[in-house]
């Protein structure tokens, strides 16, 4: 109601003002006409809920909209030219819409628009991202997750009748909390930077929010593993002093050596940007609630590391006159009691992923590409002109932070990269790596005509940046008409001609590291990582998949395996026989042999 009040007071007293410069018009018009404009103001202004900001184009368009229809009400009623009073509010309206546009032009403000985002650093692939580990790859995406999620709230008699399952946002989770699922099975959780898609449960009607007043919690849904989906209908904190983080492979994955302290506290979301109504809609809360003043986007769903929902918004200005978008500190809102906090880009808490929007990332880089040389070049020299690729990622580091993967290509170009960026999801801060490859949109060509792929027509999901050995890689999943991951892919940043795809994970994964083998690529190219020689005893040796594996006495916690095409003193080595080979340290269990000799044999 404040906002209806507002607005439509607002709306009344302009349209009276600039009605009053035509005295031909009655008294009992201009009340009339300020009345109307009052009730159209306040009606559009509690449902759209602008920013009443002076470098935002809204209150500017309400501003125009009034003015402009009181004098053409004023000279229809009249039937005469307006009074030369009313061409000076003609004058304000020509210069509310030039205005804008002149303080916002980019003839005027390249250099600004150029530097909205700081100059990228030149910086090492294999330092910034972390070896691929074939339990940690992003195998389900923004899709499936929804398709899983809606599954298990299915299952549950009665429940999704009321609520929906709402937008899934990916997020690390770094933290122990118990659950309650919707049958009231409790569920320790203790994870350690986990990939998991979070999506809230909203109201599915506004009969439904009359009716209940709240939904029931929400829903998690790993990144790296398709059974592993829990509805989370209460939290109960877990002191994570106990926790016992000896097991290498998740050190905290469902480790039940915790100790649970209190009550479960019943989850009641209440707030949603979608499927929240009125007082409860998110963004008339924080309109009404001081930010009326607020540039705010990117309303994202975001699990804390103690299991508590929360609305991450991001809060940000104008730069350069109307435009020039820029994050300056997030809003972080309790789903359930509409509490607000707010942070500045620096003092944000840690397990908030994303504070710097991916569209206004997108512009900032491109607004940086086209400006390289000034106004005049964008569009008449045109020299290092330089523009993303289509789609943007979101990739995880090996400093466990979260960054927006883009390529970037020459202005005009097709298939071809020139390199790629790494963005910091919540600094802002942009990685360079001058690796030319394939874009996105080829590589995904390249996986969907791979052998079994295109037979079958499946389809590849956006790519995903991964390191393997050192070589930036695309990661896919390939999918089926019912919408199901049948086949997985790894394509070669540098040359999407190299590929490896398969039925399973591992082997998807050893064809690509055999194809680039195969092909002559050096896995360890400009020192990306470290490269071993060492010489031992066979303690084993076994076959698959026409892959030769090999286990070396003294190395219990790794297998190294090749083809032929390595060496064919593979196919005749036996346990006993001394070895030296060559591969790449990249931190997983299964390694490539990069070069191989049997100091029994002389197979060249």
């Amino acid at each position: 109601m404040t906002v209806f009040l507002g607005f439509g007071i607002g709306g009344a007293l302009i349209a009276f003002l600039v009605i009053m410069l035509n005295k031909h018009v009655s008294t009992r018009m201009r009340v009339a006409t300020s009345i109307f404009f009052g009730l159209f103001a306040g009606f559009s202004g509690w449902l759209f809920l602008p920013t009443l900001n002076f470098w935002f184009i809204a209150p500017w368009f309400f501003l125009f909209f009034i003015i402009m229809g009181a004098i053409i009400v004023s000279v229809i009623y009249t039937e005469k030219m307006p009074d030369p009073q009313v061409y000076i509010a003609i004058t304000v309206v020509l210069g509310i819409a030039v205005f804008p546009t002149f303080t916002s032009w980019s003839a005027l403000h390249a250099s600004d628009y150029h530097e909205l985002m700081p100059e990228p650093v030149t910086s090492r692939f294999a330092d910034d991202v972390s070896p691929v580990d074939i339990r940690q790859i992003r195998i389900v995406d923004q899709e499936l997750a929804h398709r899983l999620g809606e599954k298990r709230l299915g299952e549950i008699p009665g429940l999704g009748s009321r609520v929906e399952l709402g937008t899934m946002n990916i997020q690390l989770i770094d933290g122990c909390f118990d659950i309650l699922d919707g049958r009231e099975n409790t569920r320790s959780l203790c994870l350690d930077d986990a990939l998991f898609w979070a999506g809230p449960l909203k109201h599915s009607g506004v009969n439904k929010q009359w009716t209940f007043g709240h939904t029931p919690g929400y829903v998690l849904v790993s990144a790296t593993n398709m059974s592993d989906i829990y509805m989370v209908t209460a939290v109960r904190s877990v002191d994570e002093e106990s926790t016992d983080s000896n097991d290498e492979a998740n050190p905290r994955m469902g480790n039940s050596d915790t100790l649970s302290t209190g009550e479960f506290d019943n989850l009641e979301l209440r707030y949603f940007p979608d499927g929240g109504y009125f007082d409860k809609y998110l963004l008339r809360h924080l309109r009404t609630h001081g930010y009326m003043s607020e540039g705010l986007t990117d309303f994202t769903f975001e699990v804390s590391n103690d299991g508590n929902p929360y609305w991450v918004v991001t809060k940000y200005v104008h730069r350069v006159g109307f435009s020039g978008s820029d994050a300056v500190g997030v809003l972080v809102v309790d789903a359930q009691t509409g509490d607000i906090n707010e942070y500045s880009v620096d003092n944000a808490p840690e397990w908030i992923d994303r504070i710097q929007p991916e569209e206004l990332v997108r512009e900032q880089l491109n607004d940086q590409g086209k400006f390289v040389h000034g106004w005049m070049n964008s569009w008449w020299g045109k020299r290092d002109l330089r523009t993303t690729t289509e789609g943007m990622s979101l990739v995880y580091g090996a400093d466990g932070k979260s960054y927006w993967y883009t390529g970037v290509q020459s202005a005009g170009a097709d298939e071809g990269t020139m390199g790629f960026m790494l963005v910091d999801t919540r600094t802002k801060e942009p990685r360079w790596y001058q690796i030319a490859g394939a874009t996105e949109t080829a590589a995904r060509a390249s996986a969907e005509n791979a052998p079994g792929a295109r037979e079958a027509e499946y389809s590849a999901t956006n790519p995903i940046l991964y390191n393997v050995g050192g070589v930036p890689t695309y990661f896919m999943t390939l999918k089926g008409d019912d919408g199901l991951v049948k086949m997985f892919a790894f394509v070669s940043v540098q040359n999407y001609e190299t590929l490896g795809v398969g039925r399973s994970l591992s082997s998807a994964l050893r064809n690509y590291q055999s194809a680039l083998s195969s092909q002559g690529q050096d896995l360890s190219a400009d020192d990306l990582v470290d490269r071993v020689q060492i010489e031992a005893v066979v303690a084993d040796v076994a076959i698959e998949e026409g892959f030769y594996y090999i286990r070396l006495e003294g190395i219990n916690d790794k297998e190294f395996y090749g083809s032929s095409v390595v060496s064919p003193e593979l196919k005749w080595t036996r346990p006993g026989d001394t070895v030296v080979l060559t591969y790449d340290e990249s931190g997983q269990s299964s390694v490539l042999i990069v070069r191989f000799n049997n100091t029994g044999l002389n197979i060249r």
